[in-house]
Order: structure tokens, then sequence, then C-alpha cells
């Protein structure tokens, strides 16, 4: 039951949704460092779903759909108003065409981790994947409580991300390493991020409409 567990999990996480392709975009457009920050946020967020499950307030989502609409409309927004911001840094570079390096992110590290987590609980699968997935795992009569085994089974979820995640964002920086050189790598970049960040926004909304 454990490894139908796993297979579940990996294949949630290297499904190329929302979560994996903003923290490419990240990768690509700022680095592994900054895309590894995100990351973290986006499995903190996770890990609050866990808490919420295993503490049973995850129940209350289900029952009050209006509350979950509503968190993933301020995901939607959130993911939006980035993607703008990447389509106007793009433009704004390629109008200047200067740059010879990357442009220094502005966002600091705290506010990446906490981008992760609003991403992380505003996505749809994820959602699904806590509240319909995860507790069929639970098993009865067993010396662990539901509570436990929940925080036990979403822990382990959270571990797997970093071995599917961390790969991906070194070959999105290597690719971005090699453009480095080039006057029109920093907009090119920042409009491909632009690009997914909008892809994201359109996907969520796909899953909004048409559960």
């Amino acid at each position: 039951m454990l490894t139908t567990y796993v297979i579940g999990c990996v294949a949630l996480i290297i499904k190329p949704g929302p979560d994996l392709m903003c923290t490419f975009a990240t990768a690509l457009s700022e680095g592994k460092v900054r895309a590894c920050t995100l990351m973290a946020g986006l499995i903190l967020g996770c890990w609050l779903w866990v808490g919420l499950l295993a503490a049973g307030v995850a129940s209350f989502f289900t029952d009050h759909p209006a509350v979950m609409t509503a968190i993933q409309l301020v995901g939607i927004t959130y993911i939006s108003y980035l993607a703008l911001g990447s389509f106007r840094e793009a433009w704004a570079g390629f109008r200047q065409c200067s740059a010879n390096t990357l442009n220094p992110a502005k966002a600091s590290g705290w506010r990446l981790v906490g981008r992760g987590v609003l991403m992380s609980m505003s996505n749809p699968l994820t959602i699904l994947f806590f509240l319909a997935f995860l507790p069929n795992f639970t098993q009865k009569g067993t010396a662990l409580s539901p509570a436990v085994q929940v925080l036990l089974l979403g822990t382990l979820f959270c571990a797997l991300v970093p071995f599917i995640y961390v790969p991906i964002i070194l070959a999105a920086d290597f690719f971005r390493a090699r453009l480095i050189g080039s006057a029109k790598a920093t907009p090119s970049l920042k409009l491909v991020s632009a690009l997914m960040l909008a892809a994201v926004a359109v996907i969520l909304s796909l899953h909004l409409v048409r559960p």
C-alpha cells in the first residue's frame, strides 16, 4: 500500500502542473537559488495542507466550496499579476537591449517563500491530492492515530518533492547560464517566464471552470 502511495506522489509531483511550471520559469529567469527558495515555499504550502488535514480542519473546505473557490481565485489573480510583471520587464529589456547579465530579482527570499506557499495552497491538484487521495492510505486498527498517519504520509510527499524538482531546476539554470553572454538574454528569458506564468493562470482558471 505504501508503494502505491509513493507512486501516486511521484506521479503528481512530476506532472507538469502549475507548481512545476512556476518553479521552472523561476529557475530560467532568476536562477537556481531563487527557484529552490520558491520550491521551499511550495513544500511549506503542501505541509500546511497536511497540518490542516491532520487537524480535521480540511473538512471545512470540502463543506464550503465557495471558500475553496475564493482561495483558488486569489492564487490565479496573484500568478496573473506575476505574469504581467514579467511581460513588462521583458518589454522594457527589449527596448533597452543593453544588459549583458540577468537583472537581479526584486522580491526578497521571504516574499518568494510566501509566493510558493500561496501557489501551492491554491493549486487545485494539490488540494485534491490532500483532501481526496491521501486519506485513502490511512489504516484503522494500527498503533498510529489517523492524524499521525496523515502527518507522516504528507511529510513523505513533501520529502519527495526536491528529488524531482532539483534536477529540473539545475537543468533550467544550466540553460540560463549558457545565454548570459547574450545582450537579449534577460528580456528573452523574462518573456519565456511570463508566458509560462500566463499558461499557469490559464490552467488554473480551466480547473476552476471545469473541475
